[in-house]
């Protein structure tokens, strides 16, 4: 149909702008669907508080200094609520500074915690016992995953020991070191060609004598927004596909290649959209895997942790494959958004991709927003918050151009 291209209404730099703003403005908001409500946040704030002086409390763990601190995507701020359910998972660290890790077996440590928390009227029926963790099931809303561990007397900068109970042994980890690995890299401000700031940071809550909650309302930018994106993608697609399901990629992997992308990206150049850089977040990500090696294993490294290999699963080649296959999948996707101009077609695609009850509402909230502000003559989008801003720009939406008219 090339002969008919003449008949094709070019956009204006400005439009193309405004349309790509409002499908990230769509993320943005699909994001803070998926991160935890605050009133649901307030409820995990409280019992993790319960839990953690119940913990101190103990005569036993008490000898050892415990400190409690977040870990993970709670830490950092990238939480995606389960596909299909309302249940959240928060880890912790109980870290227990005065354990030498040669006086005390993974086991002994593993159930200095399990006891104690059997020992709680309340918990002792809500316990289960993991792998690395002992978990606190809080059903249909949240469960707090509790890795126990201790110092790492071969290193000054902080790692820990963790138990493998079923391999029976140490796992070197640096959480901390992560999550400042990760912010460092977050706070880094792209150059944009319409836009000159970034996002803003999330905010913390002291909470006595455990360290801080990280909040998951503030909002979280690019890289993250990027990540949650990719961690539902990832979910839908094990959903889709379950042969693939146990060799599609950890949230550690996504995160930590994305972290790596987003510095590059930053780095590189200047960027018309917060969309675009989201794209170029998502095409980079693969120069960070090592490998193939001699074995045919791949690698991807934690930055902060020498010698700890996040792919270490991926000597078996399937991994690496389903992760690409898995990948160019959320690069179709994206650019298959870019091209859509109806609300109703651009629904039904986030809805495959991304899961339909957090899109639905999305898109709920912001045609009953374009309905009351349509008699003013106030139709507009609010750009995502950026730091440095005091409120959020108005973006206007053209008409029959993104939306269009349901």
């Amino acid at each position: 149909m090339g002969y008919l291209d003449y008949l094709k209404v070019k956009e204006s730099p400005a439009e193309l702008y405004t349309r790509k703003t409002a499908l990230y403005s769509i993320f943005d908001k699909i994001g803070q669907e998926l991160e935890m409500p605050e009133s649901r946040y307030n409820e995990a704030e409280k019992r993790y508080t319960s839990v953690s002086d119940w913990l101190h409390e103990c005569p036993v763990l008490g000898r050892f200094n415990p400190t409690m601190f977040a870990q993970g995507s709670f830490a950092i701020g990238t939480t995606v609520k389960a596909l299909n359910n309302d249940e959240y998972d928060l880890d912790f660290i109980g870290h227990l500074q005065d354990a030498h890790p040669h006086h005390y077996t993974q086991q002994q440590v593993y159930e200095l915690f399990l006891r104690r928390l059997k020992a709680h009227a309340t918990y002792a029926n809500m316990v289960e016992m993991m792998k690395r963790c002992v978990r606190i099931r809080y059903a249909n809303e949240f469960h707090l995953d509790i890795t126990p561990a201790v110092s790492n007397p071969n290193c000054s900068l902080g790692s820990l020991f963790v138990p493998d109970r079923k391999l029976g042994i140490w796992k070197d980890s640096h959480p901390k070191g992560y999550a400042t690995w990760f912010k460092n890299i977050a706070v880094l401000q792209p150059r944009f060609s319409h836009l000159t700031k970034a996002f803003s940071e999330g905010r913390h809550i002291a909470l006595g004598t455990t360290e801080a909650v990280p909040n998951q309302k503030a909002p979280r930018g690019v890289l993250r927004r990027a990540i949650q994106v990719m961690k539902r993608h990832r979910d839908t697609y094990k959903e889709k596909h379950p042969e693939r399901a146990d060799y599609a990629p950890i949230s550690i992997i996504i995160t930590t290649l994305a972290a790596h992308a987003y510095q590059l990206a930053v780095g590189q150049g200047e960027y018309d959209s917060e969309f675009d850089l989201m794209h170029a977040i998502i095409n980079l990500m693969p120069q960070f895997i090592e490998g193939p090696d001699f074995r045919g294993a791949y690698t991807v490294k934690n930055p902060t942790n020498a010698g700890e290999n996040f792919a270490d699963k991926w000597q078996d080649p399937k991994y690496h494959l389903v992760f690409s296959e898995w990948h160019r999948a959320v690069q179709l996707d994206l650019m298959s958004l870019e091209k859509m101009h109806g609300s109703d077609e651009l629904r039904k695609s986030l809805n495959s991709t991304l899961g339909g009850q957090e899109v639905d509402r999305v898109f709920s909230n912001q045609m009953a927003a374009i309905t009351q502000a349509r008699p003013q003559g106030q139709l507009s989008i609010p750009a995502p918050s950026r730091i440095g801003t005091t409120a959020a720009a108005a973006l206007p939406i053209v008409r029959n151009n993104f939306f269009g008219q349901d």
